[in-house]
This record gives structure tokens, C-alpha cells and sequence, in this order.
């Protein structure tokens, strides 16, 4: 499973292997209700390495034993001078931990009370796979928890080895690739980092977009070049929800889009930058009062497989995609 050093790292959209529908939890980090701990707990061998950190945290073996399994507990192993390893997570501290290791914890109680909604197995390529992740569905985990992650769903799932071959951006929803082999990751992440893989995207808009299609826009993000291709566009009919503050009828456009870089936020940033936000999109539409989460999707995959040398299509179902089929 991929990201088991200790990062904190949030999703982007990137090629490399490389936001605001949130996972369903109690409460925010921050509110009253939560619970947040941070300990480093060296372990002694005179009794249980569970134990220890249980007594140590305040916490239940089993509140420590969840913790674990959902990816917020850390091990560096002890080296005989005295310094220890880089941290990688551990799912059962009893089996694994010996006297001398540092046991590193990251409890929050809502993170790890969050939940998510399964992914979607599209194709099995049996080195590799596409699924649907659904809009919530984290790319990979933090120092926090991995359970909500992707990668831990399809392993579940599958029952196969999942590693992270790109990511989608946590708000975001579509098609990902997620190999089960490092050859595969490794072939796989190539394709994207070379841009040997067309990737359309599906998006719904805010207004009437009337431009000359095809439309090319390659306004810099983050000081880099990005390139994103509008193909279609399609005027959605005007529901009565759809109105500003003051009750005015506004019109939706859904715009079907390629991208030749993927860079952190790309399609979100350009929208926005040409005064046609993404519907949902709190982060780079703040001021509008959202009543829809983020309504961008990764609609079609197409490349050459490293294993086959075949060109491989990946298209999202009808009834998973945005503004209708």
C-alpha cells in the first residue's frame, strides 16, 4: 500500500503518483467533541507494547488496536546506536514492536471516525486496475488515517496489493488507476509523468458558456505550464434550485474537457480564472453560497499497456456521470 512513511500531504491532481466534499465524520477536527492526541512512546520490555502505549495516550487497547488498524500509529524500529529508523505505519503493535522502538501516535477521534463511500470497480487488468472513486474518497492517507484512502478500499475489496498510480483531487470524483504490482506502478506512474495518457474530464459549470470550441486554455499554474482543452459544452436546463441570493434563475453548462498537464487543481484553477467556476467548488469560488458539492469527474482514461502494448479505453458509466448521461 503506498504512502506508508509519515507524511501529511493533501490530495492534488498530478501526474506524478503523485478539494470540497469531506468524509462523513462527528465533527470538525477543531470541535468541541473531538479528542486529539500526539505521543511518541518508547517501549520497554517489561510488558505488553500495547499496554504501554494504551496507558501512555489515556486511551483503551482497543481505541489503540482501531487506531492502528485505520493507519494513525507509527513504529521506528531501534538500530544498535541508539538512533532509529524512518517511521512506516503498523497495523498490529503486539506482533511487530520490540523493547528500544518508539511507537509514534496520531489519534484524532473524528478523523477516525470517518467513513466513505466503497469504490466502484470499472476494469480488472490484473496487474492493474480502474475504479470510480467517489467524490470524499481520499487518494492516500495522512499521518492521521489511511482507512478513507483509495488505496486501503480497494484492498479491501479486491483482495489484491493496491498502490497509488496518480490521484484525484479528495473533492473530485472518476476514474483511477491503481496497480497491484510494483512493476505495474512503476510502467503505470511512467505513462502519466511522459503525458502518455488522454484524460478527459467532465465538469459542470456556472453560466451560459458560450466561447469558440474547441477552446485552449494555458494560463499558468503555480508559475508552471498547464493546458486545458474544452471540447464540449452543453447548456443544462434550468432547475428552480439553481438561483443566486436574490433569487435570480442562473443557467449551468456542462463542459466535457482534456488535459494535457496535471497540475494541482488545474481544471478548477482555469475555470474559475475565465469566469466559469466549477458548481461547488468552495475553493476557488468562495464567495457563492455552494449547495452542491464539487461537480467535476474524470470521465475517460485511454493509453498503451505497458503489458500488452494494446490501447486500452476506460469510459465512466452513464449512471456515474455528472449532469446526466
Amino acid at each position: 500500500m503506498t504512502n506508508n512513511t509519515i507524511e501529511d500531504n493533501a490530495d492534488t491532481e498530478t501526474d506524478k503518483t503523485s478539494g470540497a466534499a469531506e468524509l462523513k465524520q462527528p465533527g470538525d477536527a477543531g470541535s468541541s467533541d473531538n479528542l486529539i492526541i500526539q505521543k511518541s512512546v518508547e517501549i520497554n520490555g517489561q510488558w505488553s507494547a500495547l499496554a504501554q502505549v494504551a496507558d501512555a495516550c489515556d486511551l483503551s487497547r482497543a481505541q489503540i488496536s482501531d487506531a492502528a488498524e485505520k493507519g494513525a500509529v507509527w513504529w521506528q524500529k531501534s538500530l544498535p546506536n541508539s538512533k532509529h529508523r524512518n517511521p512506516v505505519r503498523i497495523r498490529n503493535i503486539e506482533e511487530n514492536v520490540a523493547a528500544k522502538d518508539l511507537v509514534l501516535v496520531n489519534y484524532n477521534r473524528n478523523v477516525l471516525a470517518s467513513t466513505a463511500v466503497a469504490p466502484e470497480l470499472i476494469s480488472d487488468q490484473v496487474n492493474y486496475s480502474i475504479w470510480h472513486k467517489p467524490a470524499g474518497v481520499l487518494s492516500q492517507g495522512s499521518k492521521w488515517s489511511d482507512h478513507c484512502s483509495i488505496t486501503c478500499l480497494v484492498e479491501k475489496m479486491h483482495g489484491k496489493r493496491a498502490l497509488l498510480v496518480h490521484r484525484l483531487d479528495r473533492a473530485a470524483s472518476g476514474l483511477i488507476v491503481i496497480a497491484h504490482t510494483k512493476n505495474a506502478v512503476t510502467a503505470l506512474a511512467g505513462l502519466f509523468e511522459k503525458r502518455q495518457v488522454e484524460k478527459t474530464y467532465r465538469a459542470v459549470v456556472h453560466g451560459h458558456y458560450k466561447e469558440l470550441l474547441p477552446q485552449l486554455i494555458e494560463i499558468p499554474v503555480d508559475d508552471k505550464p498547464a493546458h486545458t482543452e474544452i471540447i464540449a459544452a452543453d447548456v443544462l436546463s434550468v432547475e428552480p434550485h439553481i438561483k443566486t441570493l436574490d433569487n435570480e434563475l442562473k443557467p449551468q453548462t456542462v463542459l466535457t474537457i482534456k488535459i494535457a498537464t496535471g497540475r494541482k487543481h488545474q481544471i478548477r484553477s482555469h475555470m474559475s480564472s475565465v469566469g466559469y467556476p466549477v458548481v461547488g467548488d468552495r475553493l476557488f469560488d468562495p464567495q457563492r453560497k455552494h449547495e452542491q458539492d464539487l461537480q467535476l469527474a474524470a470521465v475517460a482514461l485511454t493509453f498503451i499497456c505497458p503489458f500488452t502494448a494494446e490501447k486500452k479505453s476506460f469510459t465512466l458509466p452513464d449512471n456515474l456521470l455528472l449532469g446526466g448521461s
